[in-house]
């Protein structure tokens, strides 16, 4: 298997990605750094992780997000373990990434920075 495969990244949907922000920040004390009106970064969280507020975007639960060195060959490696892959890669600010769905059901993601 190529490449060094780590969970660094986790996306939590919301309706209301301010009030999710908020609530983070207050019960946990997670600072935030938002990146338009939909789009939260958390820090400090002990792990990177992002709130998702726009509707369009949004998965039904938590997103583990796996970083990689080469996007083609991960999703080569999920379609030949049998993942199927929900979203086509895209890019977005830092990166490209595609999502896909593990044979037990969980909707997960795989990413590549993109400088």
């Amino acid at each position: 298997m190529t490449g060094n495969y780590q969970i660094d990244y986790i996306e939590f949907p919301s309706t209301d990605g301010l009030k999710t922000r908020r609530f983070f920040e207050e019960a946990f004390g997670w600072n935030s750094v938002s990146y338009g009106p939909t789009y939260h970064a958390l820090e400090a969280a002990g792990i990177e992780a992002g709130i998702q507020g726009d509707s369009q975007e949004t998965t039904v639960a938590p997103l583990p997000i796996v970083r990689t060195e080469d996007l083609e060959a991960a999703q080569r490696a999920v379609e030949l373990s049998g993942g199927v892959v929900t979203r086509p890669a895209f890019n977005f600010p830092g990166g490209r990434r595609f999502h896909f769905r593990e044979p037990g059901g969980s909707e997960m993601a795989v990413w590549i920075a993109i400088p």
